[in-house]
C-alpha cells in the first residue's frame, strides 16, 4: 500500500471532513497515489509531499492510537482532492 507523507515532518498526509475528522487515504496501486499527489500540487497544496510504501498494519494501529480513520483506495476507485 502506499501513502502521502510530507518530506520536511515524515507526517502522513489525511483529509479532514466538515467534522475535523481526518482519513488517510491508503492506495493500492502506486501510480494512483502519484496521481493524487499531482493533483495536490496542480491545486498548489502548500506542503511538500511524496509517495512512501507502508505496511497496512501499520499505518491502521497508528490511525487508531491518533483517533484518525483510515480508508483503502483500490484500482477501481476515483479519489480527487477537495478544497
Amino acid at each position: 500500500m502506499f501513502i502521502l507523507t510530507d518530506k520536511k515532518s515524515g507526517g502522513v498526509y489525511a483529509v479532514a471532513n466538515k467534522n475535523n475528522i481526518k482519513t488517510v487515504h491508503l492506495f493500492e496501486i502506486e501510480d494512483d497515489a502519484q496521481r493524487y499527489l499531482y493533483q495536490l500540487e496542480a491545486d498548489e497544496y502548500s506542503e511538500d509531499l511524496e509517495v512512501m510504501q507502508v505496511d497496512t498494519d501499520i499505518v491502521a494501529i497508528n490511525c487508531d492510537k491518533y483517533g484518525y480513520n483510515y480508508c483503502v483506495v483500490s484500482s477501481n476507485d476515483l479519489v480527487i482532492p477537495i478544497d
